[in-house]
């Protein structure tokens, strides 16, 4: 396991090379200035903005940016300064980010305590009317914008009947006791993690549902029950373990999708966290932070990845590593 793990990670060194000179590319050729705000400062020189151009680097060639820019991350990792916050990228990131992974986290418990379940049930009562609900369940959480689902929770329960706070992550201007602070944390938490949660669950209960179905059909789930093994461990012990891998492979690629995916939730509930200042940097053209943020985005999903690799030795005994 340990020298699978050391070899993978020397893989991902190559792709992670690629992926930063492919977004390096995308951001340095998209039209536009990056200092384009500064122009519309009056009292901004020609001098003062080749100066600027000078500090951030812009006027050198592209390639001799890229190289610079590689150099800075692995000697001293530094991704650079946001232009518009004037802070270094990798503080803005290591800021927000635990803001971020904790509506995702929650929101992949959930998700996985709501999808596996119902995706079982679907399965083994096919055609009935809880698999008919279900897979209404899976349709309605595919097909609805996550941004209008939340629109109407906020509707109800911010609005009309005012249960859950509208947005942030905390109440501004009331001082709390340590408790009263978490409790207040989780009120404002509980409606953007419902939106993940739920949204999230359509596929994997969909996910789980076909696998399910696929896996009772076998012959060593026949053989099980003719030995008289009860269902309960027919299901739960022989078929779910198996029709697990998918499932396995979909979460290895929901970590970063969580992460990225929250951008608009976190938009619309204002949630302090990785979404929300990406979106302000798309909209100031801050390519140092756009880039930041994309690469650890990258890095996310190359994770995500390795750790569905690992988790396939657990679920399924059959695979190996050595």
């Amino acid at each position: 396991m340990g020298k699978f793990i050391i070899r993978r990670l020397l893989q991902q060194i190559p792709i992670i090379i690629g992926i930063s000179m492919l977004l390096f590319g995308i951001f340095t050729l998209a039209p536009g200035n990056p200092l384009a705000s500064f122009f519309t400062d009056p009292n901004m020189t020609a001098d003062q903005i080749k100066h600027l151009e000078e500090l951030y680097g812009l006027n050198k060639p592209k390639v001799e940016q890229y190289v610079d820019y590689v150099k800075e991350i692995i000697l001293h990792q530094n991704m650079g300064n946001s232009m518009q916050l004037r802070q270094p990228v990798t503080k803005l990131i290591s800021e927000r980010m635990w803001s971020t992974f904790y509506l995702a986290f929650l929101s992949l418990i959930f998700t996985l305590l709501i999808a596996i379940p119902i995706g079982v049930i679907s399965a083994t009562k096919q055609y009935s009317i809880f698999d008919y609900g279900g897979t209404i369940f899976a349709l309605m959480g595919i097909s609805i914008p996550s941004f209008f689902f939340a629109l109407l929770l906020i509707k109800k329960f911010s609005i009309d009947i005012r249960l859950f706070p509208i947005s942030g992550m905390v109440t501004p201007g009331v001082q709390f006791t340590t408790m009263g602070k978490y409790l207040d944390i989780l009120k404002h938490t509980v409606l953007p993690l419902t939106v993940l949660s739920l949204t999230g669950a359509a596929s994997f209960m969909r996910y789980t549902r076909s696998s399910m179905l696929e896996v009772i059909r076998q012959d060593y789930i026949r053989t099980a029950r003719a030995k008289g093994l009860k269902e309960r461990v027919v299901i739960y012990k022989h078929a779910l373990r198996n029709a697990l891998i998918p499932v396995v492979t979909l979460l290895g690629m929901q970590i970063p999708v969580l992460f990225s995916g929250a951008l608009i939730i976190e938009i619309v509930f204002v949630w302090p966290g990785m979404g929300k200042m990406q979106h302000t940097a798309v909209l100031n053209r801050d390519y140092p932070l756009m880039m930041g943020i994309n690469l650890f985005l990258a890095v996310l999903t190359l994770f995500g990845n390795l750790i569905a690799d690992i988790a396939y030795g657990f679920v399924d005994p059959r695979i190996k590593y050595d």
